[in-house]
């Protein structure tokens, strides 16, 4: 059995939508943007602080369970030129053999001999692990406990780790290039790193 105006009804139904609501939409998609994109856009601004912070945050830590696992004074140090971080211990003089000759390697990485980095490039500490913070920031502030050994390095600030748990205190403040800064500070006792960040 057909029921003839069933079918026509269906045919009849609404086919789109219709202008206002079509505005309507527009408009929510508008106010959902202007509330989410403010919020992403921020978070976005602060990846390289966050990266930098946490580059040098994992390698205080290693140093600081190095020193105490070794058992000798591990130092990390920040070059604020080139925004290169790392971590290791001082440079050993190697001998080449049994004739007590220095390996030639050796002092070319020292800067004592043409062709290797020099000791103001490194503050004689190996590379053990090294690192480039993300491009476009800088160190705003740097502030620790000098002593005689970092006098030496313009360039450089050094952060010594003892095989008894302690470390030089410093306080750090990185700036990217729109202002937005991270200061980070660590416990001398612990080594733990506090990480705040400013507007």
């Amino acid at each position: 059995m057909k029921i003839s105006g069933y079918s026509g009804f269906l045919r009849s139904g609404k086919q789109g939508f219709t202008l206002i609501e079509l505005i309507l939409v527009v408009v929510v998609i508008v106010i959902v943007s202007g509330i989410a994109l403010p919020y992403f856009a921020g978070s976005y601004r602060g990846t390289k602080l966050r990266s930098a912070s946490r580059t040098i945050d994992r390698i205080t830590r290693y140093a600081h369970a190095m020193a105490i696992l070794r058992e000798e004074t591990l130092t990390v140090v920040l070059n604020h030129e080139t925004m290169e971080i790392f971590m290791g211990g001082p440079t050993q003089f190697v001998t080449s053999g049994a004739d007590g000759e220095l390996d030639q390697d050796v002092l070319k990485r020292l800067g004592y001999v043409q062709g290797g980095t020099s000791k103001e490039e490194d503050a004689g500490i190996e590379k053990e692990i090294h690192r480039f913070l993300p491009d476009h920031l800088t160190v705003s502030d740097f502030e620790k406990n000098w002593t005689e050994e970092d006098e030496p390095y313009e360039d450089l600030y050094l952060i010594h780790f003892y095989p008894n748990g302690q470390c030089d205190w410093f306080r750090m403040e990185l700036e990217d290039n729109r202002g937005m800064q991270v200061q980070l500070e660590n416990d001398p006792i612990s080594g733990k790193m506090y990480i705040e960040f400013k507007q």
